[in-house]
Formats: C-alpha cells, sequence, structure tokens
C-alpha cells in the first residue's frame, strides 16, 4: 500500500518531533493495542522502534537483562533483516503463545515478545499488544519493500526532477513579479507616498518611504524563495528511500517549534482577551477623567472647594493611579509572569527605584502641596528666595522661572517648600498690587507739597491705576531729612521693573520742575554760597546764589 505524499506532509504537521531523530508517532493503522496514555511519565520512558525512521510503536519495559533501549535497537535491526529478505511474505509472520509471553516469530525466530510487565505497562491485555506490534511490523516491512522497489523509486525520481522544474519556473516568475514592483515603485512614491512631518521636521520624507519599501519587498522576496525551496528538497527527500528519514527529521525541526508557538499562542488567546478588556477599560476610564479635567479647566463644571488650576495635576495623579493598577490588574496574564526571568526583572525595577526615588519622591510630594497649597500658578510674578520672575512651567519635580533679565533658573519644588515665596499677581486683578519707592528731602520743604509731587508723579506713570488713588506714607525723620514712601496700584505685575523705572523719572521731572532737592545722595558741604542741586533749565532767571549772613 503506498501513502500519499502530500497526505503524509500534512500529517507530520500533527506529528510530535521526538530527540531520536525519528517521529514519536501512535499507529494510524490499528487503534487496536495501543497504549492508553494514562501516565506521562510511562511516554517519556518508552523507547520508540523506528526501524525506517518511523516511530511504528514503543517498548517500555524490561524483559530480564534488556533495557527498553536495547530491546527497541534488537528489534529495528531484525525488522530490518526481515525487510531486505528476498522470500520475505507476510504470512511468515506470526504470534505464538508462548508459557509466559506472547512471540511474534518470523520462521523460527522470535522478533518481539510481550510479557506481563508490558501489558501492565501499557493498560491492556499481553495479545493485544502483541496482535498490534506484529500489525504494524508487517505494515512497516510491507511499505518500506514497496518504496524501495525500482519502479517506486523511478517514479519518484521522475516526480523529483519535476518539483524541481517547477521549483526553477516559479522563483524565475517570483523574480520578474518583483522586478515589475520595483519598478512600479517610482509610480508609487508620487501618487500613494504622503510626506510625514513633525512640526518643520520631514522626519518621513518620500525618498524613505521608497527605500523602506523596497527593502521589506527585497526581504519578503527572500524568505518567499527560501520558504520554497525548503519546501521542495524536503519533498524530494521525502520521495527517496533513502533520504526519507532525513526530510522527517528536518521537517520536525521546522514544524514542531512552529507547531509549539502556535499551540501556545492558542492557549494563550482567554489571557490575551483578559488584556484587551482590562486595556479597553482603562482606556475607556481615562478618557473620562480626560473630560473632567477639560470641563473643570473651561470651568463649564465646577465643584466647590475645587479650583481650575488642580484639573491638570489631579488628572495626572489618577492617570498614574489607574495605569499602575492596570499594570497590576494583567501581570499575572502575561506570558512568562511567573518566570525567574519576571522575577528577576522586578527585582531590578524596585532595586534602582528604590535608589533613585528619594530625592525625587521629595520634590514629587513637595510640588503636589504646592499645587493644592495654590502658592502660585503659570504666568505669576513671584520671588522665591532669591529668585524673582515669571513661573513659565511647573511640574510635580521642579519648577521653572524666568526673569526680567531673560534667565531661565530651575527650582527644585523641595527648595521652594523651604523658602518664602512672594506672589505679586494673586491680588493684582481684583485688588491691585501695592508698589512703592522712598525718598528723601530735607526739613525746610513743607511735607503737603512733597505729598502732592509724588502722587502727581505716579499719576502720570504708564500701568498705575488713577482709582484708588495713589498715597504717601512718611517712613521715618531722619536726622537730615525725612523719609517720604510714595504707594501707587497696578494691575500689571509683570512689568514692574519698567513701572518702577517710569516713577523714578517722573518724580525727577516733578521735584525738579517744582524746584524741590531730594536729598540723595547726602550733601556734606557749606551751602552758603553754593549753587542750588538742580538741573540749570529748572532754574529761574532771577535766582542768585546766596551769600553768608553776619550780624554785629
Amino acid at each position: 500500500m503506498k501513502q500519499n505524499i502530500l497526505f503524509l506532509l500534512l500529517l507530520s504537521l500533527f506529528v510530535p518531533y521526538n530527540s531520536f531523530g525519528a517521529l514519536a508517532a501512535k499507529d494510524t493503522l490499528s487503534k487496536e493495542g495501543t497504549p492508553s496514555g494514562d501516565s506521562l511519565e510511562k511516554q517519556i520512558k518508552g523507547w520508540p522502534v523506528a526501524p525506517f525512521g518511523i516511530t511504528i510503536f514503543r517498548i517500555y519495559t524490561r524483559i530480564g537483562p534488556f533495557t527498553p533501549q536495547e530491546r527497541a535497537t534488537a528489534l529495528e535491526q531484525k525488522v530490518k533483516s526481515i525487510a531486505n529478505d528476498p522470500f520475505f511474505r507476510s504470512d511468515s509472520i506470526k504470534l505464538i503463545r508462548g508459557e509466559v509471553t506472547y512471540d511474534v516469530m518470523y520462521g523460527e525466530s522470535v522478533i518481539t515478545s510481550v510479557d506481563e510487565d508490558d501489558a501492565k505497562a501499557e493498560g491492556t491485555s499481553g495479545e493485544l499488544i502483541a496482535k498490534a506490534r506484529m500489525t504494524k511490523i508487517i505494515y512497516a516491512i510491507h511499505n518500506f519493500r514497496t518504496v524501495t522497489s525500482f519502479s517506486s523509486i523511478l517514479k519518484n525520481v521522475a516526480i523529483s526532477i519535476g518539483i524541481l522544474l517547477l521549483l526553477v519556473v516559479i522563483i524565475t516568475l517570483i523574480n520578474k513579479l518583483f522586478h515589475k514592483l520595483h519598478n512600479r515603485a517610482g509610480i508609487w512614491q508620487e501618487k500613494i507616498m504622503m510626506r510625514m512631518h513633525l512640526q518643520d521636521y520631514e522626519f518621513f520624507n518620500r525618498q524613505r518611504q521608497l527605500s523602506i519599501l523596497l527593502f521589506i519587498m527585497k526581504v519578503f522576496r527572500w524568505i518567499l524563495i527560501l520558504v520554497l525551496l525548503m519546501v521542495t528538497f524536503l519533498t524530494v527527500f521525502y520521495l527517496l528511500p533513502w533520504t526519507k528519514a532525513f526530510s522527517i527529521t528536518v521537517l520536525g525541526f521546522v514544524i514542531n517549534p512552529l507547531k509549539d508557538i502556535m499551540l501556545s499562542f492558542w492557549n494563550y488567546i482567554p489571557n490575551l482577551i483578559t488584556i484587551t478588556v482590562i486595556l479597553f477599560v482603562t482606556r475607556l476610564v481615562i478618557r473620562f477623567f480626560k473630560f473632567l479635567r477639560v470641563e473643570i479647566e473651561k470651568e463649564t463644571l465646577k465643584i466647590p472647594g475645587f479650583y481650575p488650576e488642580w484639573g491638570l495635576p489631579t488628572f495626572n495623579i489618577f492617570r498614574v493611579l489607574i495605569i499602575i493598577f492596570t499594570i497590576v490588574a494583567i501581570w499575572p496574564y502575561l506570558p512568562g509572569s511567573g518566570s525567574q526571568v519576571f522575577q528577576g526583572v522586578s527585582v531590578l525595577f524596585g532595586l534602582v527605584f528604590s535608589l533613585t526615588s528619594a530625592s525625587s519622591l521629595s520634590n514629587f510630594m513637595a510640588g503636589l502641596t504646592i499645587t493644592y497649597t495654590r502658592s502660585f500658578k503659570l504666568g505669576d510674578r513671584v520671588k522665591i528666595g532669591d529668585v524673582t520672575g515669571d513661573i513659565i512651567e511647573q511640574s510635580m519635580l521642579v519648577t521653572k522661572i524666568l526673569t526680567i533679565k531673560n534667565e531661565e533658573i530651575t527650582v527644585p519644588n523641595t527648595k521652594i517648600m523651604s523658602s518664602e515665596v512672594i506672589n505679586y499677581s494673586t491680588c493684582a486683578p481684583y485688588k491691585g498690587l501695592i508698589i512703592h519707592t522712598t525718598i528723601t528731602i530735607g526739613y525746610d520743604t513743607p511735607w503737603r507739597q512733597i505729598h502732592q509731587l509724588l502722587i502727581d508723579a505716579a499719576l502720570h506713570t504708564e500701568l498705575i491705576l488713577q482709582e484708588p488713588c495713589p498715597f504717601v506714607l512718611q517712613t521715618a525723620l531722619n536726622d537730615f531729612y525725612i523719609s517720604y514712601e510714595i504707594n501707587a496700584y497696578t494691575r500689571s505685575p509683570n512689568a514692574m521693573a519698567v513701572i518702577f523705572s517710569n516713577l523714578h523719572q517722573n518724580i525727577q521731572d516733578s521735584f525738579n520742575q517744582a524746584g524741590v532737592e531730594i536729598m540723595s545722595p547726602h550733601y556734606r558741604t557749606i551751602r552758603d554760597g553754593n549753587t542750588i542741586a538742580i538741573p540749570e533749565e529748572y532754574r529761574s532767571k532771577e535766582y542768585k546764589p546766596s551769600g553768608f549772613r553776619v550780624e554785629t
């Protein structure tokens, strides 16, 4: 009986390959007398009998001093010898009942014996096991003699030559097809491919897309050719009786890993569905919190005691917690999650985190405190320690400040927590920020005049509010002069430097026009006979320096 070649190749997909270089398959000719397979341990200890490269059955027990391996090896040699006997006839093999064994005989020679230990190992009667072995031996010999006959070899050689010629034709057609595709790739470059930009940078232009496409086509062509070569030569080797066992062995090397991968993937599908559902639910939850964050920032959703600037940091905290919970939830479902490799990676990540997260965790907690105490927000003009500027970035670890000199200063959040924070912008929009500067004027000038001059100067300063009206405080009566402090309101704290500069200019102009000296710096000279310390254009034409008055 000849087997169909295609059927055998397909059958090999489902037949496991063993370490002895043969196929460890259960006999497909007869189910009678086959091992029950109730113990995996028995299957592992059984030794295959494969006289022609294909396992016909297994030996599980010893007989006397002979191990299962020795029994199987001897049996293979006997079967090969019988198969080479030119006078072999199927009815020459018979089953004989002995005193304690069932013997499969060829003429006067014992091919194999089955005792009580064999029956116990395979979970059935010795007679059934012996009949099954005899049937399989007869079939194996008959099949071997058939495929090694001259006509069969000649036919298989002819088929092999035809297969090789067909391979050459197919490879030629594949090369022509890919050559045409390569020529048309230039047309696809202009019609189908699109430029991909990241802002102003074109990171994936058409030329790069074309290069990648040509590379993929080249790799796919070689993979296709290699697969065709492998299938062709395995088929040719299978057709020839001398290389059939080699073909089956190599096919086992290729098929069994693929089968194991497919089987593992099939068994992993329930876990994959579970992970997909968890990730889908996680995405929905994150999108829901993102929607709430946007609505809170727009102030369309108002929660008592919850400020709009809290929306983004609160969302980030919830997102991190949700992601951590998701990782914990899907961890047991990951392939190999219980292996020592995963455990080692987990320990490594834990060690790295514990060694590097102390300062980061301190900054993170400080960032949370700063956010929820509302010390400042983006755009505020602040003074933190010796640094004055505008908040341009606020994260959970650091805060970045841009000074009026365009210096970007990064301040750790822990330093902010240990420093005083002066926020010039908090009350400015609705109460106004009071800016103030001090001048010193001599006692010979009326204080009411000084007040009015300072207020006028403030009112003429850009970005100073007319209402509330500026006011003056006399902060000190010093030895030689009085300290006057002008206080004015503004709603532009980010322009403080410009406002102060303009205010000082206006104070100088106002006092110079009124002819009032500003007693800074101090004058330590005899004034009688000296010229008044104001610009010349502000002096009257009748002005004359006074002299000493001496009375007798």
